[in-house]
């Protein structure tokens, strides 16, 4: 039977997300990608021109499968509760695909990523964090920072504790640390008790 070439594309990024996350982007050759795919280098670069469509193509991809999976939030709950219920899920995703974890930390703040790709690629595959953002910064329960500078904070606290919970998941599994991560987090975006 013939593999399709969406076969040999799901290949080629399975192979690419396990080098990146063991090796890092710069220990994942395109021809060790390859190789550990199971492809020849020219099917590689048939599916992706370059290295940096692979690997901007590989973030894309587990973004779209973190956002498939994090359900929608009941819109009349009071925002602090629709964030805590986004939080948990993606963190959740994130604490039960450690490779995925490991190749965004790595890739996030890549030379190979630009910001506004980031952004695009972010509100796409997550739309419902612009959203809850607009809407938390315009009934003012968040802060009224910069749309790009709230966005980054809120992928940043989130991945520092991603991060955290992965490398010592008995922390992960206790509550108490999962409440307090949320906690820490609402509390930058919200401005705590003393929002400008």
């Amino acid at each position: 039977m013939r593999e399709t070439m969406t076969d040999k594309r799901r290949q080629i990024l399975d192979a690419a997300l396990a080098l990146c996350a063991e090796d890092g982007l710069q220990g994942a050759a395109t021809a060790r990608i390859a190789k550990a795919a199971g492809v020849a280098n020219g099917t590689l670069f048939h599916h992706f021109p370059s290295k940096a469509l692979l690997i901007q193509s590989l973030y894309q991809e587990i973004k779209a499968r973190l956002g498939a999976a994090i359900s929608e939030a009941d819109p009349a709950l009071p925002l602090e509760v629709q964030a805590r219920h986004y939080w948990h899920q993606a963190m959740g995703w994130m604490q039960a695909h450690p490779r995925e974890l490991r190749f965004v930390l790595g890739f996030f703040h890549s030379p190979l990523l630009a910001r506004p790709l980031r952004s695009q690629i972010l509100a796409e595959t997550l739309p419902f964090l612009p959203s809850l953002l607009a809407r938390g910064q315009a009934s003012g329960e968040l802060m009224s920072a910069p749309p790009a500078l709230m966005l980054e904070v809120c992928q940043g606290q989130f991945l520092a504790c991603a991060s955290l919970f992965v490398d010592q998941p008995e922390l992960g599994e206790d509550p108490h640390w999962q409440e307090s991560a949320f906690a820490l987090f609402w509390s930058a975006i919200s401005g705590g008790p003393h929002a400008p």
